[in-house]
């Protein structure tokens, strides 16, 4: 016991001096691969862990990072801890990792702890290997250490040299070789025979062999030396003429009045794939083995320090959601990996490409800031997206929106990424399958838009929207049947807001489902106020968001809303535009099947002005449909409009729909509209859409609505 506790102590030691560049190398490795804040290297020194090296700093007390050798010993993989750090007046968590480092033998010889800025569940496939792979880096850095501590009596080198698989090689003071095992055999392809009694320099590359012949004479003269005691990495000589990575570590001692030298050296090709595989786990994607953003992120960063010019290409896959809705996940990842190919093919002069993330990627054309040839690049390379891709038995089609950003005096990576997003959503909006350039206009714009979204939100929390309403009459004897909700902004300083102003903004944003469910909530709850008073047969018209349907609770949505209000469903009616149906997406015929199945009425508006075919009138439960103002209004109105209106009439009484017609503006439209069969009518005819108290006292004293009763 008292030998094996000399032996680990001297085992500590050699650790701390001989793999110091190791221990730094490894540290380094941890904190850049994993971004461990701090990073510590323990080797176990009797009984109790001693630290050898520490990288990095953290808000964490020596308690929390303390582990206890029977801990290690218990487990032959990683130990966990999440622990809560202060800074500052925040709290926030951090985890730290434990894992041991064993020798060949599997016997407890230190411990490899890092501390992240995540908790546990975020600790993934790709950190686990990469900790695997350095503590066991760190076992065969202490397994060769405790080797040389052994070589270092030279009682025991025979013996070593023989069971070793390493290569050992000792030479005396006039460089030759005296002792030469099998694993130098194996690594440097002499056999002992070949070997014994040459000089060194058959191992040692030409162009190293003076510097090495001096220092073998300085230490032979009892001159300092700077090597023995270390490892250090080189190349060495094979038999073929090859240079091979070595790593070796020199000891010297005297054997019968005489010097001796010993290295024991092993093939550093293993640390270097190592360290390529650990390089790669950060700076690759996996799936299309092209560079990552985080290699992108340094590559601009470099490139932006240098002061050299760039044209970024930022490329979005459009249809790649269906490949994945339609095919599974497995054939979208197949198609990303087709499309990685193709960029790197068309990539010319070694041009950088790197996937963003999702179906995003980037090409970079170096040292040019050229929008032109950026955008030739940019057809090019939807070109060959487009061809058809065979996944199995199907062939997929998608194409590409490209957005394209030329670099400029002050521009920083994220500047220039930016400026690239705000040309590719350009593209998306103009078409996709297209290549838009930056213009310094979009970026005023967007700014723009953000100051709007903020303002809308401030405007929903401090409730500054309000619902009008335009009253829909029955044609046949002008008594009201309802009114359409519309929602207004009432701005403190610019006053009522046409929707135009806002609702596109809102349709896009996430305030869509909040905003929807309160419009909901507020129609019911007027048109059951007007039930209990003056409109007994009243209907509300609302109209839904198409995020609305995306949210997954329309339909509870709705039925709250009535019951809260005590609000019969047939008293209701919910509008829903071109777009939402166009989606043929079968969630939202299942919730539209829900809601009419409740007794609320469902009204297809604008209809004729877009591309729903007539197919849908019989595949959605719609009980009425909107003629758009555009065939009832205005100065272009001609008998072509007049004809497809009474085909539309007809074909829904047909089909058992009611049809309202939008944008009666005279006494003519009515009369027109009633004799084409028309059941309802809106319009400025009978008014402008009005504040609910306005809406009220124009209904009482307004000859043109009388209410139903």
């Amino acid at each position: 016991m008292e030998h094996q506790t000399d032996t680990s102590r001297a085992l500590a030691g050699r650790i701390a001096t001989f793999n110091r560049s190791q221990l730094l190398q490894c540290a380094d490795f941890a904190r850049t691969v994993l971004c461990a804040s701090l990073v510590e290297i323990c080797v176990l020194d009797g009984e109790q862990l001693k630290r050898v090296h520490r990288s990095g700093t953290s808000d964490l007390s020596g308690c929390a990072l303390r582990v206890m050798p029977r801990e290690l010993k218990d487990t032959q993989d990683l130990l966990f801890r999440d622990v809560q750090a202060s800074r500052g007046r925040g709290r926030f968590r951090q985890c730290v990792v434990h894992a041991p480092v064993r020798l060949s033998d599997n016997t407890l010889a230190g411990c490899l702890s890092v501390v992240l800025s995540l908790g546990v569940e975020e600790f993934g496939a790709v950190e686990t290997r990469v900790m695997r792979e350095l503590a066991s880096f760190l076992g065969r850095q202490f397994d060769w250490a405790r080797r040389t501590v052994e070589v270092d009596r030279p009682s025991v080198f025979e013996g070593i040299a023989t069971t070793s698989p390493d290569g050992i090689v000792a030479a005396d003071a006039s460089n030759r070789i005296v002792a030469w095992n099998a694993g130098a055999e194996q690594l440097f392809g002499f056999t002992a025979e070949e070997a014994i009694g040459q000089p060194l320099d058959i191992i040692v590359p030409m162009g190293n062999r003076a510097a090495h012949r001096a220092g073998v004479e300085r230490v032979a003269g009892n001159g300092p030396t700077s090597l023995i005691g270390r490892s250090v990495t080189l190349h060495g000589l094979h038999k073929n003429g090859t240079h091979i990575p070595i790593e070796l570590s020199l000891s010297q001692w005297m054997e019968g009045g005489e010097r001796r030298f010993g290295a024991i050296i092993r093939d550093d090709s293993e640390r270097q794939r190592l360290a390529e595989s650990l390089r790669g786990a950060t700076m690759l994607d996996h799936l299309t083995g092209l560079a990552n953003r985080s290699s992108l992120d340094r590559r601009l960063a470099a490139l932006v320090e240098a002061g050299r010019k760039i044209t970024l290409l930022l490329v979005d896959l459009d249809g790649f959601k269906e490949v994945n809705d339609t095919l599974g996940h497995l054939a979208g990842d197949q198609v990303l990996a087709e499309v990685a190919a193709r960029l790197r093919s068309e990539a010319r002069n070694g041009q950088f490409v790197a996937r963003m993330g999702g179906d995003e990627f980037v090409v970079l054309i170096e040292d040019d800031a050229n929008p032109l040839e950026g955008a030739w690049l940019g057809e090019t390379l939807i070109d060959v997206i487009e061809q058809a891709i065979t996944i199995e038995d199907a062939m997929v089609s998608i194409s590409a929106s490209i957005g394209v950003a030329c670099s400029g005096h002050d521009d920083t990576p994220d500047s220039l990424l930016g400026d690239a997003d705000l040309a590719l959503y350009k593209a998306k909006r103009s078409g996709r399958g297209r290549t838009e350039l930056f213009t310094p206009d979009l970026r005023l714009k967007i700014v723009e838009k953000g100051l709007a979204r903020t303002e809308l939100a401030a405007a929903w929390a401090d409730n500054q929207f309000e619902l009008y309403y335009q009253p829909q009459v029955s044609l046949r004897d002008s008594r009201l049947c309802g009114a359409e909700a519309l929602l207004r902004w009432i701005h403190p300083r610019r006053g009522v807001l046409a929707p135009g102003a806002f609702l596109p903004m809102i349709e896009a944003d996430a305030l869509a489902i909040s905003v929807g469910g309160w419009i909901v909530d507020e129609a019911c709850r007027q048109a059951a106020a007007w039930r209990a008073g003056p409109f007994p047969g009243f209907r509300i018209a609302v109209n839904l968001f198409a995020l609305q349907f995306k949210s997954g609770d329309i339909v509870g949505e709705v039925t709250r809303a009535l019951e809260r209000h005590d609000l019969p469903p047939e008293a209701l009616e919910l509008e829903i535009t071109e777009n939402t149906i166009l989606k043929s997406d079968e969630r939202i015929l299942k919730q539209l099947n829900r809601l009419r199945d409740l007794g609320v009425g469902l009204a297809f508006d604008d209809f004729g002005t877009g591309f729903a075919s007539l197919s849908m009138l019989r595949d959605y439960p719609v009980t009425k449909i909107k003629i758009d103002r555009a065939f009832v209004s205005g100065a272009d109105v001609c008998e072509r409009d007049r004809a497809i209106t009474q085909a539309l009439v007809s074909m829904a009484h047909g089909l058992g729909i009611e049809v309202i017609a939008e944008g009666i503006e005279t006494v003519d439209q009515h009369a027109l509209m009633l004799g084409q069969g028309c059941d309802m009518g809106q319009g400025y005819l009978y008014s402008r859409p009005v504040n609910a108290r306005t809406f009220l006292a124009l209904s009482q004293t307004d000859a043109r609505l009388r209410s139903a009763g």
